[in-house]
């Protein structure tokens, strides 16, 4: 049962912070490499699964809504982007899916990788989430390696 249980935790830690579970699955808990690849492919796995889908329909319904504005002329003032966010736009613009997917994926985290690409790629969705999910598997794989490696 306790079993169990860490392996839940572990699973639900990586659908949100991806790239510490393979550390503590092997180091901490003393699970097998292919043990800590699965539960970190199924973690994130259900995170881009649960978080694209859910932001995917929120900005969906925001685009409608600005296009509602726009009809009526009422549109709010413009944000100011940060650092983070110039950075977001500069790996869309430069790498594209496949940067945003393999690059940002693994050292931000799931939610906001998952809600950046569903906000630029809305339009390729299926494309999107095949990338997402080949990201996870290779990291999985890679950090898995690392931390299997170091201990």
């Amino acid at each position: 049962m306790e079993n169990i249980l860490i392996v839940s935790y572990l699973i639900l830690l990586s659908t949100v912070k991806f790239l510490f579970v393979p550390f503590l699955s092997v180091n901490v808990h003393n699970y097998s490499f292919f043990t800590a690849v699965i539960i970190n492919i199924t973690g994130g796995l259900i995170g881009i699964t649960f978080y694209f889908k859910t932001s995917s329909y929120f900005i969906e319904r925001a685009i409608r809504k600005r296009q509602e504005a726009l009809l009526k002329n009422a549109l709010k003032k413009k944000k100011v982007f940060t650092r983070i966010n110039r950075l977001l736009v500069r790996v869309k613009n430069t790498m594209g899916m496949v940067g945003l997917a393999f690059l940002i994926l693994p050292f931000i985290s799931i939610p906001i990788c998952s809600i950046v690409s569903a906000k630029y790629y809305h339009i390729k969705k299926k494309k999107m989430l095949f990338l997402l999910y080949s990201s996870v598997i290779v990291w999985s794989f890679f950090l898995s390696g690392i931390a299997y490696l170091l201990n």
